[in-house]
């Protein structure tokens, strides 16, 4: 079990006929896991418990988002890897923080 920082931007549009609401709403449902840690009280920030790798809780993190419009970005403080989910616009410069980077697994 490993403790997440979890970051993300939504899109402020209907995509795919999901709305903002909805995709944030997805979101939470993908990275909370029932009797495991969770905190949620800033705007676009989780601290999440998770059984998972970083690269699968990104994975699980975007599914049912938008890899054009949205981005989830999952970090494992314990060792420093980071995964994400979308489109960076400055991959070079997040990626100098971690030892680990990549794009999340395929869901």
């Amino acid at each position: 079990m490993s403790y997440y920082a979890v970051t993300f931007r939504i899109a402020d549009k209907t995509v795919n006929g999901m709305t903002y609401d909805d995709r944030r709403k997805r979101l939470i449902g993908n990275v909370r896991t029932q009797g495991k840690g969770y905190w949620e009280e800033t705007t676009s920030f989780f601290l999440v418990e998770s059984d998972l790798s970083t690269s699968a809780l990104a994975a699980k993190a975007g599914q049912g988002l938008s890899a054009r419009d949205d981005l989830v970005v999952v970090f494992d403080p314990a060792d420093m890897s980071c995964a994400y989910f979308g489109k960076l616009d400055h991959p070079d410069v997040l990626k100098s923080f971690f030892r680990s980077f990549r794009p999340a697994l395929a869901a």
